[in-house]
Formats: structure tokens, sequence, C-alpha cells
């Protein structure tokens, strides 16, 4: 089921779908309209003789950010990487599909050219993979809308929705035209440690350290950790990333956050079929 604009309305009222930098008029009938950002991610030609998948290739690309008011000029059969203006957090029940606008289209832009599907638990701002088909350049401007998204309702919430701890989400919590992290494939191991177990370092704040400092608590951890009637020291860990709940703990999270990626916890997460059903 594809959420109409009264839908997305009371979504966004709730709380259940968070949206960030959105106009008052981009609700359209049945999707949101997005704005450019400012930061772009444009191709090196002269310093890779290749792409190679297996390779971490961040210096493939530079980043570019243009002022407002100026212009990013994309040339004929050029590829670069864009970004949204609006953040976005999708619960474990809806899925985002991102469309260039009509009127972008007809001159020959490509928003996308395969990144449309968002996975439900993102949590982020989208990357966009602009190409330019038209045998002239294109002005693009910061601020101007330049895509929409629409919002499917899933027959049930997505037992591993996207940032889950078991899986490889490579682009949780994007703030910027993210390059591939397609070399991820090949060095991670496909599955994840138990929870409870220590995890390897991350950089900026955990998605459970950003829900408390805007929650009830006011960043508090002595609360959150007498809501969940479980040790301070071990909820510091989860809070500031040192380890993650396990299965009957992730339950407790996620009864009192909401933070999709605690969601199925209840369940054994390492089957392939729920065992409720």
């Amino acid at each position: 089921m594809i959420l109409s604009d009264r839908d997305i309305k009371k979504a966004l009222r709730s709380g259940r779908l968070e949206m960030r930098d959105v106009r008052q008029d981009a609700i359209q009938p049945v999707s949101v309209d997005l704005m450019l950002g400012d930061k772009f991610r444009i191709f090196k030609r002269t310093s890779t003789p290749h792409i190679d998948l297996k390779q971490d290739l961040q210096g493939l690309t530079d980043e570019v950010c243009v002022k407002e008011g100026a212009a990013f000029y994309l040339h004929p059969r050029d590829f670069v990487l864009g970004i949204t203006r609006e953040w976005l957090r999708l619960p474990a029940d809806l899925m985002g599909r991102l469309d260039g606008k009509s009127s972008l289209g007809r001159l020959g832009l490509l928003v996308h050219s395969t990144a449309g599907f968002i996975d439900p638990g993102f949590q982020g701002r989208i990357v966009l993979e602009f190409t330019n088909v038209s045998p002239m350049p294109i002005t693009l401007y910061p601020g101007m809308p330049i895509a929409q998204v629409s919002f499917y309702e899933l027959t049930s919430p997505a037992q591993r929705p996207y940032g889950h701890r078991s899986r490889n989400s490579k682009y949780q919590d994007q703030d910027e035209p993210t390059p591939s992290r397609y070399h991820r494939n090949f060095t991670e191991p496909s599955k994840p440690q138990r929870s409870g177990r220590k995890r390897p370092h991350r950089t900026g704040p955990t998605p459970i350290k950003l829900w408390l400092d805007e929650s009830p608590f006011r960043g508090s951890v002595r609360q959150f950790a007498e809501a969940l009637e479980i040790p301070v020291k071990t909820v510091e860990d989860w809070v500031y990333g040192q380890s993650e709940p396990g299965p009957k703990n992730a339950a407790k999270v996620f009864k009192v956050t909401g933070l999709p990626q605690y969601h199925s916890e209840q369940s054994d997460l390492f089957e392939d079929e729920d065992p409720q059903t």
C-alpha cells in the first residue's frame, strides 16, 4: 500500500516517519518533494586506471561544495553524486521509493541510476546519482526541487531492517554524497558477531546516543538504565558503542526507544524464518 498525502502527514505527526528540513508545501498527493543539497562528488579521470570493485576507492572522487545561488554544471554523459537537503528515518514497516521530477527528466537529467529503493530502517540523507543524457550541459542549483520520495507500507515490519547489527549497512547515517563502499562486500564477514559481543570502533554517535540526547531523559544514561531496569554500566556500553544489546535486552531497548534496528530481537534473528509464523 502506498501512502497518500493524508497518511504521510499522519506518519510525520506521530513520529512514525521522520523527515527534517522539509518545506511546508513539499507534500504531494502520494510523495514528498526533495530539494538538492550543496555537495557533489565528481570523478578524477586521470588518477585511477580502472575501477577495481575489491579496492577501497575513496580517492576516486573529489567532493565539491556549491555556494547558495551558484550553479553546478553537469555536462553531457557526465556522472556525479549529489545529496538531498532533507534527512529522513524510515521505520521497520515502511520502505521508500525515489523518483526524479518529470520536468527534469524531459530535459535529459537522470536522478538515480540504480538506487531508487530505500530500505526500511534507513536513516540519513539520500544520495542522488546524476547522469546527463541530453546534448547540452544542465545547471543544478542547491535548493532546487530535484526528486520525490513515496512510501510503501509493508505487510509486516522487516525482521532485519537497514542499520540492524546483523546487516552490512554501508550508508546508514550518511550526511554527504558518500562514495561507493562496494569493496566491503569482499572484506567484511558475511555473518555478524552475536549480540553482546564487542564490536569494531565506530565514528560518530550511536543511534542509541542520538535518541537519548533528544529523549525525555535529556541524555541521562542513568535514567535510561533505570527505565530499562538494566545496570548503568551495561547501558553505557551500548550508548557509547562498546557493545550491542543481546536479544532479550534489545526487546527492552526497542520498547523504550522505538529504534528499528532493535525491532525483531525477540526472535532468533539468525534463522531464515520467523518462528512466530
